[in-house]
């Protein structure tokens, strides 16, 4: 429907939507009367409400949803929610989900996302533990925009919310089998019900089994790369009714997967393309890939170095919550680990230049939170807390130039991290919501580091500062208006932040070190927006216009004196756009989706970014400084595209006792 209202010119525009609304209104209100789109209930600002009654903007993807699209990714979860993008990196750890066209793409341990990955009510570390399969989930809600409130913790972009389903209080059992392109199996079942006649314990055991051929064909010695050899998981949930006032919930999961992740094609290559810009013999890219396809379909690389990402986590976390009547107490506590193995072949070629550019990685987590949230239905509604982090993460680098050791990094860093936070929001008879909120937190930051190639040591440079602390506060305003039974629309100002940031690469050195730390990066934004239900509930349309302004946005640049990467405090970047959501019950049977995103991102004021390898004068490199840098301002950001467009159509039909059920859908962006 969106796509008609748009197209049409000038001056048949009126009298087209005349008609159409003649014709739709009619048949709305002719055929099947009683269908209707289903509530969907979320807890965005950690309370259950309706979608349809918060001043947020929210994508909430359903459990009916999460099956008939098979989402079992957070790449999946980017086809649906057209204001989130994903970037695959070399490693699980420089992976990136982003969100209105930001994101944080960097090497090294020192720095966080900006989009905040929460997984049954607990804040995950990093965006890796995340990029496993997901399964058996009852809903999956993604908050767009800065979420310093409620969330806080490093969530300046966004946060995706993953619910996994709780135990059922009767006997139930599921198990799929699928078989895909790239010969990928999966194989995924859960059961549960109650553990005592009573039923006050039930519980629920869900595990998965995956594997999937590479997509990419390696010339140098036949394998295909970019697959996943071996990956599997197992979650328990346990739920206790300890008495009427007091329930308990349970979680422990573990996952271990085995990739040879991640290799490139040859999309493009330009003559003359050497390995990091090295002249003369012996480094010529083109030569290496001659007979191979070159282009936008091809599936060609070529690769000498191992190439692999083998990754487990496991976790345990405990949800209480006591019932005082007037509110309830909830706590949440919870332990993750994380650990990685990865190399990957940073020349992008057979030319055995770097065999070894990987390491390992070690994250443990522990969280704390407490809250009271109101348990009235008045007028009057709030919530606020305390939270707890704190993260330890040990890193192993190495690389090999020529096979002689060049780099060897070994890193930790520990942050700690406790706020304050709450919201409070009143509905007067006008149906005019008043909503506010703040946060405030404290974050420091230790770490040693210990850096061959330059001699680096922070034991060797007592007068360089390896223990760094920033407190903030961050607010929160917002204004709704109902309009009728089921219309609203709303104002919300919101601020974001995420902490202070490391550069804890191979590039580190004592000239780099004594420019700790990397400030942290704070954003304004503005939003306004329409929930709409139309038709007695059958047509439903949501939209919302944004203005984000990011200050000392951290970002990763090319040095081109070290040939290697740095974290930087970036300038100011603006993001301004439009998001559209909305679904039609056709019948009881066929229900069609549609969702678009449209932004512009521009850098307002970037400084100090490096100029890429072989980039010249005419290309915008200037040579003037001690090293060279190009300008960037006025430019996007990477993996921001200007437009996405998700059109999707599920049919589900009773066939006597069975139900079948088919999905057709089609995602572009710019």
């Amino acid at each position: 429907m969106r796509g008609c209202f748009s197209v049409i010119p000038g001056g048949e525009k009126n009298t087209f939507l005349v008609i159409l609304s003649v014709i739709l209104a009619a048949y709305l209100g002719t055929v099947q009367a009683d269908i209707a789109i289903e509530e969907v209930v979320v807890t965005a600002q950690k309370r259950s409400e309706s979608l349809q009654d918060i001043p947020l903007a929210v994508t909430a993807l359903t459990a009916d949803m999460i099956e008939t699209n098979r989402i079992d990714s957070i790449e999946d979860i980017a086809q649906l929610a057209t204001s989130v993008n994903w970037q695959q990196g070399l490693t699980a750890s420089n992976s990136t989900v982003s969100m209105r066209g930001f994101g944080t793409n960097a090497f090294g341990i020192g720095i966080e996302s900006s989009v905040g990955i929460v997984q049954d009510g607990v804040v995950l570390s990093r965006q890796n533990e995340a990029f496993g399969d997901l399964f058996n989930l009852e809903r999956v809600e993604v908050l767009r925009g800065p979420q310093g409130t409620l969330f806080g913790k490093n969530a300046s972009a966004g946060v995706i919310h993953v619910i996994t389903r709780d135990p059922s209080k009767e006997l139930e059992g599921k198990a799929d089998l699928y078989y895909g392109s790239f010969d990928e199996f999966v194989a995924r079942g859960t059961v549960s019900g109650p553990l005592t006649k009573s039923g006050s314990i039930a519980g629920r055991v869900t595990g998965f089994y995956k594997t999937v051929d590479g997509n990419l064909d390696n010339a140098v010695d036949g394998s295909k790369l970019n697959g996943i050899d071996d990956s599997f998981g197992v979650r328990f949930k346990l739920a206790v009714d300890v008495s009427d006032k007091l329930d308990l919930m349970i979680i422990g999961d573990y996952s271990d997967t085995k990739t040879n992740c991640c290799g490139e094609a040859f999309r493009f290559l330009p003559a003359d393309t050497n390995v990091f810009g090295i002249g003369g013999g012996g480094f010529s890219v083109n030569a290496d890939a001659a007979g191979l396809e070159v282009g936008e379909e091809s599936r060609d690389t070529s690769l000498d170095a191992p190439t692999f990402g083998n990754y487990s986590s496991w976790g345990i976390s405990a949800q209480a919550n006591y019932d005082l009547e007037w509110a309830t107490l909830t706590s949440i506590t919870s332990y993750r680990e994380w650990v990685e193995a990865t190399n990957a072949d940073i020349d992008f070629s057979g030319i055995d230049v770097f065999q070894i550019n990987g390491g390992s990685k070690d994250q443990n987590t522990f969280t704390q939170e407490l809250r009271l949230t109101s348990s009235s239905e008045g007028p009057l509604q709030y919530v606020g807390g305390f939270f707890y982090y704190n993260n330890d993460t040990l890193q192993d680098f190495n690389r090999t130039f020529f096979n002689v050791l060049v780099h060897d990094l070994d890193s930790t860093i520990d942050t700690e991290n406790y706020a304050f936070f709450g919201e409070l929001s009143y509905k007067f008879g006008t149906g005019t919501r008043l909503s506010a909120g703040a946060r405030w937190q404290e974050e420091k930051v230790d770490y040693t580091a210990n850096a061959q190639r330059t001699g680096f040591s922070t034991a060797a440079n007592p007068q360089i500062p390896t223990s760094f602390k920033d407190s903030d506060a961050t607010l929160k305003f917002s204004i709704q208006q109902d309009f009728g039974e089921n219309n609203m629309a709303y104002f919300t100002f919101s601020q974001g932040y995420k902490g202070l940031a490391l550069d804890l690469t191979t590039g580190l050195r004592a000239t780099t070190a004594v420019l700790f730390p990397i400030s942290p990066e704070k954003v304004d934004s503005y939003e306004i927006g329409v929930k709409s239900d139309f038709f007695d509930s059958r047509l439903r349309l949501n939209i919302a216009a944004f203005l984000a302004k990011f200050n000392n946005f951290q970002a990763q640049a090319f040095d081109t004196t070290t040939l290697g990467f740095r974290i930087l405090n970036a300038g100011k970047v603006r993001s301004k756009g439009i998001e559209v959501e909305s679904q039609f019950a056709v019948t009881e049977e066929l229900m069609l989706t549609v969702n678009a995103t449209f932004q512009d991102i521009e850098i307002i004021n970037l400084v100090d970014i490096g100029c890429f390898a072989g980039q010249t004068a005419a290309q915008g490199c200037d040579f003037s400084g001690a090293r060279p840098v190009q300008n960037v301002e006025g430019a996007t950001l990477p993996n921001a595209p200007s437009g996405k467009i998700y059109i999707g159509a599920d049919y589900e039909r009773a066939f006597g006792s069975y139900i079948g059920f088919a999905n057709l859908n089609f995602t572009w962006q710019s």
